[in-house]
């Protein structure tokens, strides 16, 4: 019938297809020399298009069972060095499912991973730097001050003092009792913070003592998430760590070495005496306050500051929200587009300034945040009970 006879007619002529690109035979031949002649074009065409696809293939197997045989080998080895160091079989047994977990982890890449970017001339490498790093700089509010002042020096912190660095999953990125020498911005992933150590001050105020107790059950624990800063601390003043902190996911992070940073910020004397003021604040509030953790928040620091000092910093933000900067670095790289100010909200706004009523930071949002300075008086007697508020 002319069904089948329309499947046999397709059939054969699928079979002749596959049979130009292998070795198989076919009944149908050509019979004369212009089939003859196209025939010889697909069987061309057939030898280059299999001999790739066998190529990529095998290539393929081949990968496979290279990162196969050194994963195998290395839990191999694994066994064999707890076998022989008499390693309890429980205790064995979650070492060998946390490498093999952690082996199938899929990390973000890092600089490091990348040592082709060494090759690039410098002017490139700086320009790059600027472009991963600049937009976390310049979300933080001391540091965009900073910026506005001076067309180089958002490419001389970024090249110089930063740095990705990938986490896995319950990894410690900081523990307590250790020197705190890197601030970290988190750029994805979520770590829980959770305090370890008591701080006590004295009555000398150059002594500080540290008592270890667990809060695993009275203390409660702080999530840091994505475009949280964690261990700013570290630039403002000598700290070592009351708490761990803790990858809950694979963290892609941001770290700012602090040495790295002060020596590049030592080429701009102008910044560096303007924000003595801020360091003496910061470091008074966090010896003065048992209850630092990670950070010091910007507005309580500029609380603190006198009111002439405080306006080196404030001013310059405020104005960077009135109109176009004259800086093209961070014009560029600041993360997002920047709500402008009307005049008379300018106005009104340096007046508060100026007046000490208030303190301006950049938001979560990286957009203009005002904030309400309040005095408060609280008098209780000697049995805790309030008596004025």
């Amino acid at each position: 019938t002319d069904f089948f006879f329309f499947w046999f007619q397709y059939l054969t002529a699928l079979h002749w297809a596959i049979t130009q690109m292998t070795p198989g035979s076919m009944s149908v031949v050509p019979q004369n020399s212009f089939e003859r002649g196209w025939t010889i074009v697909c069987l061309v065409i057939g030898l280059f298009t299999s001999s790739l696809l066998i190529s990529q293939l095998s290539a393929k197997m081949v990968r496979v069972q290279t990162v196969n045989k050194d994963k195998l080998q290395q839990m191999e080895m694994l066994a064999h060095f707890l076998t022989r160091h008499h390693v309890p079989l429980p205790l064995a047994e979650r070492v060998r499912c946390q490498v093999r977990e952690r082996s199938m982890m899929k990390m973000p890449l890092t600089i490091d991973d990348l040592p082709s970017l060494s090759q690039l001339p410098l002017a490139l490498r700086q320009e790059l730097w600027c472009s991963i790093f600049g937009n976390v700089l310049l979300s933080h509010t001391v540091f965009y001050t900073w910026c506005l002042s001076d067309d180089h020096l958002l490419h001389a912190l970024s090249f110089r003092a930063l740095e990705l660095e990938v986490f896995k999953r319950n990894d410690d990125v900081f523990a307590p009792m250790h020197e705190a020498k890197k601030t970290y911005y988190v750029r994805s992933g979520r770590l829980q913070y959770a305090r370890e150590v008591e701080t006590h001050v004295n009555i000398n105020p150059d002594e500080q003592v540290l008592e270890s107790r667990s809060f695993q059950e009275d203390k409660p624990k702080i999530l840091v998430k994505s475009k949280d800063w964690a261990s700013v601390i570290a630039i403002w003043c000598a700290w070592s760590y009351v708490g761990r902190l803790l990858a809950l996911d694979v963290v892609d992070l941001v770290s700012i070495d602090v040495e790295r940073f002060l020596e590049a910020l030592a080429s701009h004397p102008w910044i560096m005496s303007f924000s003595r003021d801020y360091a003496l604040a910061y470091s008074l509030l966090a010896e003065h306050n048992d209850h630092v953790d990670l950070d010091v928040a910007t507005s309580q620091v500029f609380g603190a500051m006198p009111i002439e000092n405080r306006l080196q910093f404030q001013i310059p933000l405020l104005k960077s929200f009135c109109g176009k900067l004259d800086n093209r670095a961070v014009e560029q790289y600041f993360p997002v587009r920047r709500n402008r100010l009307s005049e008379s909200s300018w106005e009104q706004l340096e007046e508060e300034l100026r007046k000490g009523k208030c303190v301006i930071t950049l938001g979560d949002d990286c957009q203009l945040q005002r904030t309400v300075v309040l005095c408060a008086l609280e008098i209780s007697n000697t049995d805790d009970q309030l008596l004025v508020l």
